[in-house]
């Protein structure tokens, strides 16, 4: 899952979700021989995925949680964010 969106899994729910395809996080790998980064994406359908950025794109910053965050509340979107508990 990447920042409410899940490969596969239409969530238009998700705080994230546009109605315009934007890159997320920082680059998974960079292929120097093209001068191109491997890049998750957040899709316009409301899909996550992933690509070569090869052409000028929109982006937005995503925080990484642990995997042993707890949330306590909220279901990720703008209206009602997810609530983390702080240990």
């Amino acid at each position: 899952m990447l920042n409410g969106l899940s490969n596969g899994y239409l969530n238009r729910l998700s705080y994230t979700y546009s109605s315009t395809s934007y890159w997320i996080m920082s680059p998974r790998y960079f292929n120097a021989a093209y001068t191109s980064a491997y890049e998750f994406s957040a899709g316009s359908s409301g899909y996550a995925g992933h690509g070569w950025v090869t052409d000028v794109g929109g982006v937005r910053p995503v925080i990484n949680l642990a995997s042993d965050t707890s949330i306590t509340g909220g279901i990720g979107t703008s209206n009602d964010p997810y609530v983390v508990k702080i240990q």
